[in-house]
C-alpha cells in the first residue's frame, strides 16, 4: 500500500477501517496539526485499540503546547 499523501511512497502506518496508508515522513510530522491522524474520529472503529495511527495523533494531542486540529 501507497502512502495517501505521497503515492510514490511505502505505507508505514495503515488504516484498517478506511484502508487508507502513510508514509514515515507523514507519521513523523512536526506538530499535531499537520500530523496524520484519523480521518474518521468520530465514528466507532473496531480497529481503534490497535491503530498505529491513532496512538501517533494521540500521543502527540498529549505534548504539552501543542494543540490537535478539531476532527
Amino acid at each position: 500500500m501507497q502512502c495517501r499523501n505521497h503515492p510514490d511512497r511505502a505505507a508505514a502506518a495503515i488504516c484498517q477501517k478506511l484502508g487508507i496508508g502513510f508514509c514515515a515522513e507523514c507519521c513523523e510530522c512536526p506538530t499535531a496539526q499537520s500530523c496524520c491522524g484519523c480521518l474518521d474520529p468520530n465514528v466507532y472503529c473496531q480497529f481503534r485499540t490497535q491503530c498505529l495511527i491513532w496512538e501517533i495523533a494521540r500521543e502527540r494531542r498529549r505534548r504539552p503546547g501543542e494543540r490537535a486540529a478539531p476532527p
